[in-house]
């Protein structure tokens, strides 16, 4: 049971990197406007650095790999937010 809770919650933080925060990267710049809240775009960047800083801490390297991924593409959304409040 706990290895299939793993595969799923694998699959499902990959896909949320891969489908969910590119996707809203795309909108936000092609809105030029930050449709996710400022205090929920800090949180899912506060989530994919620590994800990361912990996969690293355990040695768990595989899991590294989409967190960094979040962990950019979660700064670009904080970027978008202080770019588009400018204009």
């Amino acid at each position: 049971m706990d290895h299939l809770l793993g595969t799923i919650t694998m699959v499902l933080a990959i896909t949320m990197v891969v489908v969910g925060v590119p996707a809203q990267v795309r909108k936000n710049h092609k809105e030029r406007r930050c449709g996710m809240p400022l205090m929920l775009s800090i949180l899912v960047f506060s989530v994919y650095v620590s994800r990361t800083l912990y996969a690293l801490s355990i040695g768990a390297y595989y899991i590294v790999v989409p967190d960094l991924i979040g962990v950019v593409l979660s700064a670009i959304m904080l970027v978008q937010h202080h770019q588009f409040r400018k204009q």
